[in-house]
């Protein structure tokens, strides 16, 4: 008798690692985004996989979709509408080159889409270990499309279903039954919390919710709202909530008027606050025709919500008559009796729904989920004839020398500026780090004593300072592991980034290009060998969503690390009274537009004539600026000079409003010092600015180059002192963001999946890895 489809629904039926440390590169690769049970545990898989046993890299085929937020890089494969045209081919040409450069030792396709793309280019590439998956039963697919699939996954090394019922179903249509591997779906902690409802409870009210998208017919949502129509007699108070959204909407928001319930159903669209809507809920429903593992039913589950649902798929695996109540699929009677018996009796939907929960803790829970993934990964490795720990980490291979060797390239604080200023805070918080020793490389080295006139002539000191820059570079990234490359825009790009990048190459170092610039759509624009080098970085990091979206335009894959603030220097403090004491710290350039901040503030002290400018900084429009305020007569403005490092801190805090009149800007560290300062902000709203400051909750924002607009908005501070308030808390708040404790983690997944690479690249001849494949 054939063995049945291995079960590892959890930590109890885990395939174990045996406790050995696995270093491995895995590509997960899935369609997209969007909301959807399949992207929602792709997510949570991607962010909870061990980085110190697996190097991540992520595909997906279209780019898009709420589930994108917090993911590391990943790089898009479209097919262009076809997964058997041109272009496809081309894509998995190219998803071949992707996974030998990556020195991928797993690939793993997340659903239909992906297991026709990855898994033939993985066999292509040589990958040792294939894993496909099925999410669904498989009879929402054409028969040629799972015949297809079916051909694909017999390549597989393993298939992942979610369900005993979708396993059971390959192997009926001929899969072996040695491939199945039952893993359940994961629960994050955040699915178990206690919340407040999302919807007030009223006394006397009941709630009866679907979660559902609203894009298929398999979901059924006729057949809830029929239910409705028919329980709304009988329970007056009754309401009805929908959760999901999808083309089917409209037609769904007619039958509802049509079944005369349209005032009872509220359509709640799609929603990322699950749990509290759960908490708004006294019965939670599933209609569908069609599933595999529903996380509907999962997370009404983990929030203690009694389930009735159709009898159909993985359905019953979850439902049992101790945790819920099943009922046939299209029978209405059957349906609207199963509902109304939980509505009147309070103590059997208590009941049900605690049963369920703690099924749900004890079998669901992502830890142990993840950690069944984890299992299988390392059972199929040793499995391949290669045993997880022989590709040592880092750590294992040079003992006190364990830790990652990052050369920081970037301009010294000897010209204050964002990259000066960023790229001294991480040194110096990775001073005595136990996991990464860095050491600095400037981009601007100091002349010897006898050429050090040269520093006062602007031109002659670019042409000299390179050759001593280059040989710099030379010495400074001969020990490193990674290359940290500070990077600007335009002439300062070529001159800067483009050598360290080069030397790197050179010395076999892998690159990491830490792209700052807020002009990078113009600089990309007119300058193609940018692009070229930006794309054959081995990582870009940009500080903000905004950059990552501009790279995007011109097909470069970047990933947003936030600017780091270093709490120390500045202090929250409330500003009650709100007095008109303005600070703008960002010097006298001229994307910085500071003759604005002037013009604005005149019209604020004709209004308030005890108000105060501080200008901070310098700049070459300085003079300008001088003689700008005394044409318009203006007094209490002080031009401070640079602030150091010791006194930043106290010049915001004499502060109560921060202004800014950039007309280009990124992710400017000053208005994150204002953040953690309680200083409020009023700026303008360059491109990247929208991406920092949301407007009326942590900041006010007009449109560039409207010195009226950003003076009324001063105005309006200084008239509604309760809003002020509320800003700058607000402000506060989304500046622990950039505490070092958090952005710390997330340089540090990124060093250790570059420095992962060199592994892996001595390790592709290997015998885990096998012989290499062409296409």
């Amino acid at each position: 008798m054939n063995p049945p489809p291995l079960e590892i629904p959890g930590e109890a039926n885990r395939v174990p690692a045996a406790g050995r440390k696995l270093v491995a590169g895995i590509f997960l690769m899935i369609n997209s985004l969007d909301s959807g049970g399949s992207e929602r545990q792709f997510a949570a898989l991607a962010r909870s996989l061990d980085p110190d046993s697996f190097c991540l890299y992520l595909g997906c085929i279209q780019k898009r979709g709420a589930f994108l937020d917090g993911l590391p890089e990943m790089a898009q494969f479209p097919l262009d509408g076809s997964l058997y045209g041109l272009q496809s081919l081309r894509t998995r040409l190219r998803l071949v080159r992707h996974l030998r450069r990556c020195g991928v030792a797993i690939a793993h396709a997340f659903d239909f889409y992906t297991n026709l793309t990855l898994i033939p280019a993985a066999r292509m590439a040589g990958v040792p270990v294939v894993i496909g998956s099925h999410r669904q039963l498989g009879d929402l697919l054409t028969p040629a499309q799972f015949l297809v699939q079916s051909m694909m996954l017999r390549w597989c090394d393993a298939v992942v279903c979610n369900s005993r019922a979708a396993a059971d179903r390959l192997v009926e249509h001929g899969l072996p039954e040695t491939k199945p591997v039952v893993i359940g779906n994961g629960l994050l902690p955040d699915a178990f919390a206690l919340v407040p409802p999302a919807l007030p409870r009223l006394p006397g009210s009941l709630r009866v919710g679907m979660i559902a998208r609203m894009n298929a017919r398999y979901k059924n949502h006729s057949s809830f709202l029929r239910a409705a129509a028919r329980l709304h007699s009988r329970f007056p108070s009754l309401e009805f909530l929908l959760l999901g959204d999808g083309p089917l909407r409209p037609e769904l928001e007619r039958e509802a008027e049509a079944l005369g319930v349209r005032d009872r159903v509220i359509f709640l669209g799609d929603r990322r606050d699950v749990t509290a809507i759960l908490a708004s809920m006294d019965v939670s429903v599933l209609t569908s025709d069609s599933e595999s593992l529903s996380n509907a039913i999962l997370e009404s589950m983990a929030a203690a919500v009694p389930v009735v649902a159709t009898r159909v798929g993985g359905n019953p695996e979850l439902v049992t008559p101790e945790r819920g109540v099943l009922v046939s699929p299209e029978d209405d009677d059957e349906l609207v009796s199963a509902i109304g018996r939980l509505l009147a009796d309070r103590r059997l939907r208590a009941e049900l729904g605690q049963n369920a929960r703690q099924f749900a803790q004890a079998n669901f829970g992502m830890e142990g989920i993840r950690k069944g993934y984890e299992g299988l990964y390392a059972q199929l490795l040793e499995s391949k004839g290669g045993r997880p720990g022989a590709r040592p980490s880092r750590a294992q291979g040079r003992g006190s020398e364990a830790r990652l060797r990052v050369a920081i390239v970037a301009p010294t604080l000897r010209w204050v500026g964002g990259q000066a200023v960023q790229a001294d805070l991480l040194a110096r918080h990775w001073h005595n780090d136990l996991e990464v020793s860095t050491w600095f490389v400037p981009v601007d080295p100091s002349f010897p004593r006898v050429l050090a006139w040269v520093e006062r002539v602007p031109v002659l000191r670019t042409v000299l300072r390179e050759p001593l820059y280059l040989a710099t570079l030379w010495r400074g990234l001969r020990d490193a592991d990674i290359a940290h490359i500070f990077s600007a825009a335009y002439w300062s790009f070529l001159l800067a980034p483009v050598p360290a990048w080069l030397i790197a190459r050179l010395r076999g170092k892998k690159t990491l290009i830490n792209y700052r610039s807020g002009e990078a759509r113009d600089h990309l624009r007119r300058f193609r060998s940018a692009r070229r080098v930006l794309a054959k970085a081995d990582r870009l990091v940009v500080p903000s969503r905004y950059l990552v979206d501009v790279f995007g335009e011109f097909g470069l894959q970047a990933e947003a690390i936030p600017n780091i603030v270093d709490l120390s220097q500045f202090s929250y403090r409330s500003r009650k009274p709100l007095r008109p004491h303005l600070l703008c710290p960002r010097g006298f350039h001229p994307y910085y537009c500071a003759d604005l901040v002037v013009r604005a503030f005149a019209k604020v002290q004709g209004e308030f004539p005890d108000a105060r400018l501080v200008l901070a900084g310098t700049g070459t429009l300085e003079a300008e600026i001088r003689s700008l305020v005394q044409e318009l007569k203006l007094s209490a403005v002080n031009f401070s000079g640079v602030a150091s490092r010791q006194d930043i801190g106290r010049i915001y805090d004499q502060a109560d409003i921060f202004i800014n009149a950039s007309r280009v800007d990124n992710m400017p560290v000053s208005v994150l010092e204002a953040f953690s300062s309680g200083t409020v902000v009023v700026s303008t709203a360059p491109e990247g600015m929208s991406y920092l400051v949301e407007h009326d909750r942590t900041g006010l924002l007009s449109q560039p180059g409207d010195a009226r607009a950003l003076a009324q908005n001063v105005i309006r501070l200084l008239r509604d002192p309760e809003l002020a308030s509320r800003l700058a808390f607000n402000a506060f708040e989304e500046s622990q963001r950039y505490r070092w404790e958090t952005v710390r983690e997330q340089w540090l997944k990124v060093y250790k999946s570059l420095a992962c690479r060199n592994v892996d690249a001595g390790f592709r001849d290997s015998p885990l890895h096998g012989p290499k494949a062409h296409p």
